[in-house]
């Protein structure tokens, strides 16, 4: 191409080139990959929960916040309508779990707010990794409970993923197991465990001791009764204070071989470390646009020397950098939960979900922060959810 040309001839010979590209795309079948157009199901999934999240989990983020916890009545009412309940019907649950429709589900509570989202998501990856990597005997007593009508709204699971050394990256995992006769002998710690300490199931991610990357990662549900397990409530945090969590330290800790999900290794355990990313990717992309659609309304409404200060420069190209960035965020949130669903290699599968998480949180750190820049002063009172949604954002990582 002549990059020397007239610019009008530049613009007709780079759009001929890009439906070259789209050609070759659609030959290629890239076409089903690109569409994610939500299915009528999905979209009406999607407007209960962003229905819910309007009415019920937004107006309650600020107590919330103040309790340390969610309400058993919200979660009671979210329960019943059976978004928290993404289990196979055989276990009372509405349904075989799928990661584009739960990913739309964990944006719009995210958008309702951050850390309650966080608070259901992280309990429900305890029963999630149960039936991704468990037996049948093993998903049977952990799941059921869950989806009680009675009862299940009460029921709390974990996950312990990250650790002081790292974020939620399979690679950075170093709590390790070895075989000790009959049982595991555990060592390292966890983070950031939301409700580390009053769940069951706890699953705790490790690997197999020598072993590194994805190879020899496992999945073990540990009682902390045991010896060697210590569990430190985490107290005074910035953010995501309604969903409660813990730290865990193992030092020589032993754990029957009845408390390992499946195989070291296998792909279950793989899928559920991608699934809890995926999730989590959603919320953060939830907690931007709810940053970005309450800055907008507020600009909109403050007038400043006889105008909307949306109608400023400095305002609308913040406005606008945001919207771009958040848009990026939920396409690759949306590819990994596409390639969940598909069943995509694992060692992609992973990648695409970390790589989603860490985009979305690094949008949602910085729309909150230029919404609360938006609204000036406005932003650091609590009249306003701007600073809790920061405070909560920059807790996700």
């Amino acid at each position: 191409m002549n990059w020397s040309a007239p610019a009008d001839v530049m613009v007709c010979k780079l759009s001929a080139k890009v439906a070259e590209w789209q050609t070759a795309w659609l030959l290629k079948g890239y076409s089903a990959m690109l569409n994610f157009a939500p299915t009528q199901e999905q979209e009406e999934i999607r407007q209960l929960a962003q229905s819910l999240a309007m009415e019920q989990v937004r107006p309650q983020g600020r107590s919330a916040e103040q309790q340390g916890d969610i309400s058993p009545a919200l979660m009671k009412t979210l329960t019943q309508t059976g978004l928290t309940t993404p289990f196979p019907e055989e276990y009372g649950g509405s349904g075989v779990v799928e990661a584009v429709t739960y990913t739309l589900i964990a944006e719009e509570l995210g958008f309702g707010d951050g850390a309650l989202a966080m608070n259901i998501i992280g309990s429900l990856m305890g029963p999630l990794t149960v039936l991704l990597a468990g037996d049948k005997s093993q998903q049977q007593h952990y799941i059921t409970p869950f989806s009680d009508a009675s009862r299940g709204h009460l029921q709390r699971g974990s996950l312990g993923f990250a650790e002081r050394t790292g974020g939620y990256y399979v690679t950075e995992i170093s709590a390790t197991i070895r075989t000790e006769g009959e049982q595991y002998i555990l060592n390292g710690s966890k983070r950031d465990v939301i409700h580390g300490g009053q769940s069951s199931p706890r699953v705790v991610l490790v690997r197999l001791e020598g072993t590194s990357g994805t190879g020899g990662l496992c999945a073990l549900m540990v009682p902390l009764d045991i010896a060697g397990a210590r569990v430190s409530l985490d107290e005074g945090k910035l953010g995501l204070i309604a969903a409660p969590s813990a730290a865990y330290t193992f030092e020589n800790a032993p754990v029957s071989a009845t408390c390992m999900l499946g195989q070291p290794g296998g792909s279950g355990v793989l899928r559920a470390a991608a699934l809890y990313n995926i999730l989590r990717a959603g919320v953060a992309c939830g907690t931007a646009r709810a940053a970005l659609d309450y800055a907008m309304d507020y600009a909109r409404g403050r007038i400043a020397f006889g105008r909307p200060i949306v109608s400023y420069q400095g305002i609308a190209f913040m406005v606008a950098e945001m919207a771009m960035k958040l848009d990026a965020a939920r396409l690759l949130t949306w590819r990994a939960a596409t390639s969940w669903d598909r069943g995509t290699g694992c060692e992609t599968l992973v990648q695409e979900g970390e790589a989603a998480q860490y985009q979305a949180i690094k949008i949602a750190k910085s729309a909150t922060i230029d919404a609360i820049q938006i609204l000036g002063g406005a932003g650091f009172i609590q009249d306003h959810p701007a600073e809790m949604w920061m405070r909560n954002a920059a807790a996700m990582e």
